[in-house]
């Protein structure tokens, strides 16, 4: 995607907040930073029954479909993302009416050696399932979380609202007078000044990474009365150039980083709430 602004010479065109974030992601210590806040953890493989173990590799051997796919629906994942997996799982008879279906399935993990399924069935979760949490949880030991009364009352200093899922989207709807279909990542008071946030990390390029980018755009396109809305980015978005030392042309960095509208990383929001009380 082709930039409309030339971010080499033209870089005090971004967005102030977008310009802070580039220039914490070419930090030193950006991946340390931000995994404060993330706190993926260690990734622990799932080790498999030992029997069971052995009878998927005895059944991969022989190259025993039926038995195969019925011993890899007593595992939690599959070795490879097949589409047609969760439904041949849980739904009955499929197995026994979709041959050729289960036989293409078979081929695939017969292109893999018994010791590869294995490793794969047994490899560690992937960690960023849990991103929301682990924001609000960063979120809530950083800043002080207070509950809908006091959020309510408070009018000089900064807090944040605890509560509920359902208590934070129903005050976020129907007191700031805001349409949103699920509670907001960030609902924070800034003295008097509401402010709301959906926080993304944007690990890699492609992939589903295009709609939480066009989520957190929307999101803070749609600015309602006095609440200010945030969007609240880390990960690739914020790279501005490739290994080779070319400019990056991806189209969801550029999206992002030639906003109007006020991202960040979550590394910078307590520098925008004290921005705030200027």
């Amino acid at each position: 995607m082709e930039r409309r602004i030339n971010i080499e010479n033209e870089f005090n065109l971004l967005n102030p907040w977008v310009q802070r974030s580039i220039e914490v992601f070419n930090g030193l210590d950006y991946l340390d930073q931000i995994g404060e806040v993330y706190n993926f953890g260690i990734g622990r493989p799932e080790r498999l029954d030992q029997r069971l173990r052995n009878q998927i590799i005895t059944a991969h051997v022989n190259q025993n479909n039926e038995e195969l796919i019925r011993l890899l629906s007593l595992v939690k994942k599959f070795p490879y993302d097949e589409p047609f997996w969760y439904l041949l799982k849980n739904q009955d008879g499929f197995v026994e009416n979709n041959l050729n279906e289960v036989d293409r399935i078979a081929r695939t993990l017969y292109n893999m050696t018994p010791e590869e399924v294995v490793v794969r069935l047994e490899s560690p979760p992937k960690l960023n399932q849990t991103i929301g949490p682990k924001f609000n949880v960063w979120l809530n030991q950083r800043f002080e979380t207070v509950n809908i009364e006091e959020f309510q009352n408070s009018n000089n200093r900064i807090v944040v609202l605890g509560e509920t899922e359902e208590v934070g989207r129903n005050f976020v709807v129907e007191q700031l007078g805001q349409e949103l279909e699920k509670r907001p990542d960030l609902i924070a008071k800034v003295n008097e000044r509401y402010i709301i946030g959906e926080a993304k990390w944007i690990g890699t390029s492609g992939g589903n990474q295009g709609k939480s980018v066009t989520e957190v755009i929307n999101f803070c396109r749609n600015q309602r009365g006095n609440v200010l809305r945030i969007g609240i980015v880390d990960g690739f978005i914020w790279m501005t150039y490739t290994n080779a030392g070319s400019i990056t042309k991806d189209k969801n960095c550029v999206k992002i980083q030639e906003t109007n509208f006020n991202m960040m990383s979550a590394l910078l929001i307590n520098q925008f709430f004290e921005s705030l009380n200027d």
